[in-house]
């Protein structure tokens, strides 16, 4: 074949490409986009920092040394990188957080954050590291010598001229914690003459996933008379099944194979768009947002080793679609109800990872945990038997306490959830966190009155973890005033100390040898000493005064399990470097990589510590504050 060929059977494939992409969009605009239900946003557990006036004085004194030496650097460029949707005043990193930082280390953090944050105070640092609108980070020039002639040269930024590439980090970050609506939102600041080809992958993303498939047709043959890149050749193909142009679809995955295109995930998800029964390539541990829509859209199930992976943007899409039926197969009715049990049972464990992660609104949840018959169990799961990593009778007790209309009847059996939860840690059921925000609403209808007393710390413990801390504050006050005179309300008191002290600011100034010796005789000696190392962990890492005596009681009990595995070094240096030269954005992200996936779970206190101290260093203590009140509720302090 002549090279002249070759170009014309390239130029007519695109224009087929082109023309179908064209008649697609049109079909398209008929189509209902899905509107999956949005998580609603999380509500930290302890209040933002509130802004005070600067103290310093407006001028500095005027002296040689001030005359002599200036720093030399270049303008701040205000443009598309500068876009952000948070500020300083709601708790975010200032605008100035990667000053001093390097660019190559700074895209390589950004890559290692983790993407699975079962934690609702690392998805709020997360956020407030991400969504400001930070400039380029820049070295800080040295000091130059105006008396020396070799010294007057100007100091170049090395992050000029490198384009987007921080806007890309941080939406591509943000996306990887399955949180598009904030990518969209992110990315609809930009300009459309500054958007790259990364960030318009990262928006026809975005829109796939929260379901506009119209916008994300039409983006993609924007993007296709650009360029004929494969990525919107694929787009096409999947538009043009959505728009139920088979004819046309087929013709774009014939032309797709005959360019060689080496994808055997996306025809695989074809061919299941296509109703074929496909095996699942081998090693598939998961799937980009477009193959994720093609599964969505075909209404299969989705494979087992990617739900196992548990990737928020997975997880998202999952969650919104509709349960699936039972397999069509031969079976009896006793297999047939079997069946459904289980589908309904992992639909609830689905639901529940996915609020964890922070893609699914709490209501879903409470929905789905509605829609479980129970009538029909042969032998009912009762309060006292319920376990903490049973899923039939966490939605046993969801629905009891929702059926109540006694407030003391509803608070016995939330006060249940809340105790199993807090026994359990999170390690075979959901935490505390997520309990508390399934119950919230009904614990904010619960008013604090003395006959509740007995109810008061399951009721502060979940309204924190709710993240209402003004409904917790009611019930700590019922039981302080009601100490006085009351033993009971004594008890409950002192057991409150420890998380009220932590997650509390009026309560933070409250530690004494007493409290301290109070809260300990409050803890099952059951429960060993790791509550007690827990405490005195998070009370060393936020800076209270804990002597070393105060750890005796863990120093003499036997010791505990190893932690899972050493941090990494790198991470471990390079946070302590930046908290040192207070490099804020940088001291975050560390801590954030250094911390991965379960934070709050405790399982590595040595690492949490560090993080925190280093936070506070940096002058994140709200964040900090918000990881140690987490961290203390999860693990039934």
């Amino acid at each position: 074949m002549s090279a002249f060929s070759k170009r014309t059977r390239v130029v007519t494939r695109t224009l087929v490409f082109g023309f179908a992409f064209a008649a697609m969009t049109v079909a398209a605009s008929a189509q209902t986009p899905m509107s999956p239900t949005a998580p609603s946003a999380p509500r930290p557990l302890v209040p933002p920092a509130q802004l005070t006036p600067s103290s310093a004085p407006l001028s500095e004194p005027v002296n040689d040394s001030n005359i002599r030496k200036i720093a030399v650097g270049v303008l701040e460029e205000l443009g598309a990188e500068r876009v952000g949707l948070l500020d300083e005043a709601s708790g975010a990193l200032p605008n100035a957080m990667w000053d001093g930082s390097d660019p190559a280390l700074v895209r390589a953090l950004l890559a290692q954050l983790p993407r699975r944050m079962p934690s609702q105070a690392m998805r709020t640092i997360t956020h407030n590291l991400l969504l400001p609108a930070a400039r380029q980070p820049r070295a800080k020039p040295d000091a130059i010598d105006l008396t020396d002639p070799q010294s007057t040269d100007v100091v170049e930024d090395p992050a000029l001229g490198q384009q987007l590439w921080l806007l890309e980090a941080r939406a591509k970050a943000v996306g990887s914690m399955g949180d598009w609506s904030n990518v969209n939102s992110l990315l609809e600041l930009v300009p459309q003459d500054r958007m790259t080809e990364s960030l318009t992958r990262l928006r026809v993303d975005g829109l796939l996933v929260v379901g506009n498939t119209e916008s994300a047709c039409a983006e993609g043959q924007a993007a296709l008379s650009r360029q004929p890149d494969t990525q919107w050749q694929k787009l096409l193909v999947y538009c043009q099944f959505v728009s139920k142009q088979a004819s046309a679809a087929q013709l774009g995955l014939l032309l797709l194979r005959e360019q060689g295109l080496d994808d055997p995930v996306f025809f695989w998800a074809a061919d299941v768009m296509q109703g074929q029964r496909a095996p699942t390539p081998a090693g598939l541990q998961r799937l980009a947002p477009l193959e994720l829509m093609m599964l969505r859209t075909a209404g299969r199930a989705f494979p087992e080793a990617i739900v196992r992976d548990g990737d928020p943007t997975m997880m998202r899409v999952l969650a919104s679609m509709p349960a699936p039926p039972p397999e069509e197969e031969k079976l009896t009715a006793a297999q047939r109800k079997d069946r459904i049990r289980a589908l309904q049972e992992n639909r609830v464990v689905m639901s529940e990872w996915a609020v964890s992660l922070g893609v699914l609104d709490p209501e879903m949840l409470r929905a789905r945990y509605l829609d479980v018959d129970l009538s029909q169990d042969a032998k009912p799961i009762t309060l006292d038997a319920a376990t903490a990593d049973n899923v039939r009778a966490r939605v046993m007790m969801f629905q009891a306490a929702k059926k109540q209309t006694s407030p003391a009847a509803r608070a016995e059996v939330i006060a249940r959830a809340i105790a199993l939860a807090r026994a359990d840690r999170g390690q075979k059921g959901p935490n505390l966190v997520l309990v508390g925000r399934v119950y919230a609403p009904m614990l904010a209808e619960l008013m604090p009155a003395p006959d509740l007393l007995w109810f008061a710390g399951s009721a502060a413990r979940g309204l924190l973890a709710a993240g209402m801390r003004d409904k917790a504050t009611a019930w700590f006050d019922l039981v302080r005033q009601m100490s006085r005179g009351s033993l009971e309300a004594s008890e409950i008191a002192d057991s409150l100390w420890a998380v009220e002290h932590l997650a509390m600011p009026r309560s933070r100034g409250n530690l004494t040898p007493r409290s301290l010796r109070a809260w300990q005789a409050s803890i099952p000696a059951s429960a060993g000493s790791l509550p007690r190392q827990t405490l005195l962990n998070l009370l060393s890492a936020v800076g209270d005064p804990v002597g070393a005596v105060d750890w005796l009681p863990v120093i003499t009990s036997p010791p505990l399990p190893s932690q899972p595995s050493a941090p990494q070094a790198a991470l471990w240096h390079g946070l302590s470097l930046a908290a040192r030269d207070a490099r804020s954005g940088e001291a975050t992200a560390f801590a954030l990589a250094l911390l991965g996936e379960t934070a709050s779970q405790g399982e590595m206190p040595v690492t949490l510590n560090k993080a925190i101290e280093s936070l506070i260093i940096v002058g994140r203590e709200d964040d900090a504050r918000l990881l140690v009140a987490e961290v203390a509720l999860v693990q039934g302090l």
